[in-house]
């Protein structure tokens, strides 16, 4: 893997690690300038979203700690990623939750971004 490529990968580790967390806060100030207008959220029942509505769900999700593992980044060229993981959700009043999560990050004007999150259960 060469150099820049590294750094990316670091900071696409980064920015993910900033979502999850925004979400866990109810960060809605960092969730709104961190994703684009044109975000797109599969949630795990099938629902689609868009960045809107997701902003919305950020504010109310009652979600206590995550944790991540599996963690794999696909790269697509050099302006698209995808990163592919299990992710270990405990919600208020719940047992933890599995489910693999896919985030597509796109280099727009030398910034990576998160256009899509898809969640699938692991039953």
């Amino acid at each position: 893997m060469n150099a820049n490529r590294e750094a990316d990968e670091r900071e696409l580790k980064a920015l993910d690690a900033a979502f999850l967390n925004a979400i866990l806060q109810h960060d809605i100030a960092t969730l709104e300038q961190d994703l684009p207008d044109d975000f797109l959220s599969v949630f795990p029942d099938g629902r689609v979203a868009n960045k809107a509505v997701e902003l919305e769900n950020a504010k109310t999700v009652e979600l206590e700690s995550f944790s991540t593992d599996e963690l794999q980044v696909c790269w697509y060229g050099d302006s698209v990623a995808i990163l592919n993981f299990r992710l270990s959700l405990t919600f208020k009043g719940q047992k933890t939750k599995q489910v693999r999560d896919s985030h597509v990050y796109l280099k727009r004007n030398g910034h990576w971004q998160m256009i899509l999150g898809q969640t699938t259960p692991i039953f």
